[in-house]
């Protein structure tokens, strides 16, 4: 439903042409063509115009069935690997572009919704479509979301998780010039105290600026509880002020290099040399990467300077 709602948003509700008629695509169409709103609500920016929508819905319910999938394989076997190692070349979102292009991509997991639908024995979307009971349900469903819409969208209380399809595991987009990170940062204040940081740390899992050190006034924007709440015990941050990276499981924390390197290819760590530092793209990627791998309790290198975080001790 989410992923039928986000293409007609993104269509503004034109299906017209589609071959598609009387069926549940049409009818949430409708509803949200009536209701005008809730269009806004139902965005997504990975969401292309394609003809075909069946294409697009099976995408963007790609995510989900892997995780349905994966929870099938654990509860029925001991396998360790319950898919195929393709998944490991998709996950390096610094390969993608040299190894594959984007047509490849998606009939490469066209061809993985498949298997999923085939194990989980999930009928094809021209039936679902058809069910007179799934488009019951699906009328019931978005007539109360519309009026909780309606109430609760001006308190800005309503969140939705965009739908996306089957992406790699990328951090935060990064400023090429370190200046320019500097100086959009270096003055912001707590979100939760409103002080300037002492020493800012920006998650680049969310965006949010953080403090390494424990504070009783701003602890929610400690790097530890923040590193809870975002990346279920998982944080990266960039020290503003240092250039360099703060590794964070649970209590644990780890120093990482810094992603920023002078035109000589190196590292101005506090910034006391005051060269021009710019993006390394590979060690960045590196770094994607080590996160994106659980790299932080496996790696050697990083649980060789892992010390326990000053919030722990405090």
């Amino acid at each position: 439903m989410q992923g039928i709602m986000t293409y007609c948003g993104k269509n503004q509700c034109d299906i017209s042409g589609l071959g598609i008629d009387d069926c549940l695509v049409t009818d949430l169409s409708k509803l949200m063509e009536e209701s005008g709103a809730t269009q806004q609500f139902f965005v997504s920016n990975y969401i292309c115009s394609s003809p075909n929508i069946k294409n697009i819905v099976r995408s963007l319910s790609f995510p989900y069935l892997r995780r349905c999938a994966l929870l099938l394989k654990l509860l029925n076997s001991c396998s360790r690997v319950p898919f195929h190692e393709r998944y490991n070349v998709l996950d390096r979102s610094h390969a993608i572009g040299d190894m594959m292009d984007t047509t490849y991509v998606a009939l490469v997991e066209l061809n993985d919704v498949q298997e999923i639908e085939s194990m989980l024995k999930i009928p094809s979307l021209d039936v679902i479509f058809k069910d007179n009971v799934v488009r019951s349900i699906a009328q019931k469903w978005f007539h109360h979301f519309r009026k909780e819409f309606e109430v609760q969208r001006f308190q800005g209380s309503m969140h939705c998780i965009p739908a996306v399809p089957s992406v790699p595991f990328q951090l935060m987009r990064l400023p090429q010039v370190y200046q320019d990170l500097l100086q959009r940062y270096i003055k912001q204040r707590c979100p939760d105290c409103k002080n300037i940081l002492d020493d800012p740390a920006l998650c680049l899992l969310c965006g949010r600026l953080c403090s390494p050190s424990w504070k009783s006034c701003c602890r929610e924007s400690g790097c530890q509880t923040h590193a809870v709440s975002c990346g279920s015990g998982t944080g990266v941050f960039l020290l503003i002020r240092r250039t360099t990276i703060l590794l964070q499981r649970s209590a644990r924390q780890a120093p990482w290099p810094s992603p920023y390197l002078d035109a000589f290819g190196e590292e101005d760590v506090e910034m006391h040399r005051g060269k021009p530092l710019y993006l390394n793209e590979e060690r960045y990627a590196a770094l994607t990467y080590l996160v994106a791998s659980h790299g932080l309790d496996r790696s050697s290198k990083v649980l060789g300077q892992t010390t326990i975080g000053s919030f722990f001790m405090v």
